[in-house]
């Protein structure tokens, strides 16, 4: 990058940076554009070069967040015996960063969340979804459609993260991970006849 680039990457990080903070301390309906450029030591003028609305800067900062754990879930797969156990490690792994960053998540996931948000976390998560299944699971796209599993593993998880999260409940993140591998484990692996053989099988 040359100069301006770099400066222009950096004011972008500024403003993600401090609504990353205020929101973190007070909650996405407390802070507005102003706070966030006051903490970043900009104008007003200056963010809406970068981001057309509070969402947008707020949509670039889970992104951040969501691609750091997405490439800690793929590169997790290596050091894993099998794909079961790829997917209780992937879902605690996603557990765990929601409840470190449980007020951005709640704000697509939670009762209040926002729909561009909602929308937005959802897709991104149906994109990862589908593209394991279709690069790291040969053997279920043979019994499932992709696009269509993915959905269906999405809703299940955006659901159970945001009862997880906002409910007083007993359970951990492992407790919440070790759940929801043995459900999809049985929704997707009893459904056919030698189904879960080949399964047991192939993740071997």
């Amino acid at each position: 990058m040359n100069r301006y680039e770099q400066r222009k990457a950096a004011t972008h990080q500024r403003l993600i940076a401090a609504a990353r903070e205020l929101i973190g301390a007070q909650g996405y309906e407390n802070v507005d554009i102003l706070d966030i450029t006051e903490r970043a030591n900009l104008s007003k003028a200056t963010f809406y070069q970068h981001f057309p609305n509070k969402e947008a800067c707020v949509r670039a900062l889970i992104l951040q967040g969501f691609e750091a754990l997405t490439q800690q879930i793929f590169d997790s797969e290596r050091t894993t015996p099998n794909r079961w156990e790829w997917a209780r490690d992937s879902f605690y792994k996603l557990f765990a960063w929601a409840d470190e960053n449980r007020r951005f998540v709640l704000i697509m996931v939670g009762g209040h969340a926002s729909s561009e948000l909602n929308s937005f976390g959802r897709a991104y998560m149906a994109q990862i979804s589908q593209r394991i299944i279709s690069e790291r699971m040969p053997w279920f796209r043979e019994l499932y459609a992709p696009e269509l599993a993915a959905q269906f593993i999405t809703g299940a998880t955006i659901q159970m993260l945001g009862w997880w999260l906002e409910a007083e409940t007993p359970y951990s993140a492992n407790d919440m991970a070790l759940l929801l591998t043995e459900l999809f484990k049985r929704a997707f692996g009893m459904k056919s006849d030698g189904a879960e053989a080949g399964m047991e099988a192939s993740l071997s």
